[in-house]
């Protein structure tokens, strides 16, 4: 009986050697996929991570970054599939809950996105960038005093974000509130002079409407 016991401890560390070992692989293939994915290789930075997946099917990280590289080749509902899959896995992943609500904010689906930003912000009260990104959803959903409410949230968080104030500019500037919209501008201008275009064009559209 003594005997048995031992040969099943032993067999018992020899799978999770195996296991470990596998996600060490997958972690090296990680490594790899990233480094393609550096060069803009990303044919092979996504064959990279698969490969790391078939080794340790819940490795994370893989989904995460698979999820990164099909959202920078516009693959969105493969990278919104990678984000689910690794939140499936870590839920408490804010960048994969972030990066999720961006997909599906661009996808005009604004009641989801506006939900992963919430969870997002949940997780991290202080992620000014998802703050930004909701008041954007939230005036998809024609909440537009909501919106100023995270777009100010954001300035708040980080005063040397340019887009919120541009963001809450252009919703005074509509409001014809042009006091408030042309501080934020000359702020968001001061903070990032490219942005003038932007804006200038952005004002020129409302104008015509």
């Amino acid at each position: 009986m003594g005997k048995f016991v031992v040969a099943v401890c032993i067999f018992a560390s020899v799978i999770n050697l195996r296991a470990e070992t596998r996600e060490v692989t997958a972690a090296s293939y990680v490594e790899l996929g990233d480094r393609f994915a550096k060069q803009e290789d990303f044919v092979r930075a996504i064959g990279a991570y698969t490969l790391a997946l078939e080794f340790a099917p819940n490795f994370a990280p893989a989904y995460f970054k698979r999820g990164i590289v099909r959202q920078t080749r516009g693959d969105f509902p493969d990278a919104i599939a990678d984000y689910s899959k690794c939140l499936e896995i870590i839920p408490q992943w804010t960048e994969a809950f972030y990066n999720r609500g961006n997909l599906l904010l661009k996808e005009g689906d604004f009641e989801r996105a506006l939900v992963d930003f919430d969870k997002a912000l949940q997780i991290d009260p202080h992620y000014f960038m998802a703050y930004n990104n909701r008041g954007i959803a939230k005036l998809g959903t024609g909440d537009v005093q909501g919106a100023i409410a995270d777009f100010s949230q954001a300035i708040m968080i980080n005063s040397r974000d340019p887009e919120a104030y541009v963001n809450r500019g252009l919703i005074q500037w509509r409001q014809g509130r042009r006091i408030e919209a042309e501080r934020d501008f000359a702020r968001s201008i001061a903070l990032k002079p490219s942005v003038r275009t932007f804006i200038e064009e952005r004002i020129g559209e409302i104008t015509q409407r």
